[in-house]
């Protein structure tokens, strides 16, 4: 679940607060030119990226002590593996 804290430069940036339950997932998609920060305070997220008819290609994980910035277009999934509490940041390309 995202919660909207703060917008910025006309809604090309926002920050929001990260809060998902173990289990808890959501689908996250980046068109080209935008960009997604994961900045995890307590817990763990799984993040991987699916083609259409092909296995996940690979999968990263957000801790306390690693964030994860994903820049490259594509459809991801994101999956709580612990109670987790972070930031979320998104750069949003020009309209």
């Amino acid at each position: 679940m995202h919660f909207g804290l703060t917008n910025v430069r006309g809604g090309r940036y926002n920050l929001g607060a990260l809060v998902m339950v173990r289990g808890e997932h959501c689908v996250e998609v980046i068109e080209p030119g935008e960009a997604l920060a994961f900045i995890v305070v307590r817990g763990q997220i799984l993040i991987t990226r699916q083609r259409a008819g092909e296995p996940a290609t690979f999968k990263l994980v957000a801790t306390p002590r690693a964030p994860i910035l994903v820049v490259n277009p594509g459809t991801y999934t994101v999956v709580a593996e612990q109670n987790t509490l972070g930031l979320r940041g998104a750069r949003h390309a020009r309209m």
